[in-house]
């Protein structure tokens, strides 16, 4: 069974456009390398899920990053999506934050929504295509009891868009799963009401109850590929398969580009990093440890 991977899908004669997502081995190996506690893993998950999805209704060449900051026991989240399917996702988090957090709470041991964690902050769409390109960025307040509402309000108010999203992840014996379904209505020609605008709110709200009727048991379901669950959810409302993006775990740091960061500091800040006689950083994303000869980074 093929997972790591979207569906971009119409319904009702192309009325309404969709995306499916399933992801498990991008998950398994972006966790081999950084070690988080279950509620930090679970907020990666999701946000590499809701990632994919949004990366997916975009078109562009270069890198989608989706990132929230907030002022609680998780700081940052990031999840960049490249144009060729590469994932991956870090966050920042105060593990002492988050036990105080939960025996306050007494939630001690359960897995908490991530909104809980993140506090009052911002979540931030960036469209990065390279040079001499103009980068796009949409911001919206976080606001919302689960990661899905906190999105929708950017459709709902950036957007305009009718658009309805649900988020999945869970963890079992092989590892993290995180999965999502999103809706959206097409806008109308030339955006005017029509006499049928009565009927299509009618199949709106059908195709919502039908998306609500999923489980989480099934669309983590190994026997069942994300195209038999959509016939499963909209074989009466003509669903139809656009596209099949598959999607895998990648990490673009390089040394010469730390080298290059490094470089740009001054000599004093330079002299504050070595140990040993070495200056040693490691990527966020995929734990790579990069060390360097402080001879290496001092401008000549």
């Amino acid at each position: 069974m093929m997972n790591d991977k979207c569906i971009s899908f119409n319904l009702d004669g192309n009325a309404f456009r969709g995306r499916i997502v399933r992801l498990d081995n991008v998950l398994a190996e972006m966790f081999a390398h950084r070690a988080y506690p279950d509620n930090v893993a679970s907020a990666v998950a999701e946000t590499s899920a809701l990632g994919v999805i949004l990366a997916s209704l975009m078109k562009f060449d270069g890198i989608f990053t989706l990132q929230m900051q907030g002022d609680g026991a998780i700081s940052v989240l990031v999840a960049d999506v490249t144009s060729t399917g590469k994932v991956r996702a870090t966050a920042k988090y105060d593990e002492a934050k988050m036990h105080a957090a939960q025996e306050l709470r007494k939630t001690e041991g359960e897995l908490e929504a991530t909104p809980h964690w993140l506090g009052k902050g911002n979540l931030i769409f960036t469209i990065d295509q390279g040079a001499n390109t103009e980068l796009y960025q949409g911001v919206v307040d976080l606001q919302g009891k689960t990661l899905a509402e906190c999105a929708l309000r950017y459709f709902k108010n950036s957007e305009q868009i009718d658009t309805y999203l649900r988020l999945f992840v869970r963890k079992n014996e092989q590892g993290w799963q995180a999965a999502g379904l999103l809706l959206q209505k097409m806008p109308t020609k030339g955006g005017k009401a029509s006499e049928a605008a009565d009927d299509l709110s009618e199949v709106w709200n059908e195709d919502k109850i039908l998306a609500d009727s999923l489980r989480q048991d099934e669309i983590f379901d190994a026997n069942l590929s994300l195209e038999d669950i959509l016939y499963r959810l909209f074989h009466e409302h003509k669903v139809a398969v656009n596209k099949v993006s598959e999607y895998s775990f990648g990490c673009r740091c390089e040394r010469e580009k730390l080298r290059a960061t490094l470089s740009s500091m001054s000599a004093e800040d330079i002299d504050a990093m070595v140990e040993n006689g070495k200056i040693t950083a490691t990527c966020n994303f995929c734990g790579q440890v990069y060390s360097f000869d402080k001879s290496e980074l001092l401008k000549m």
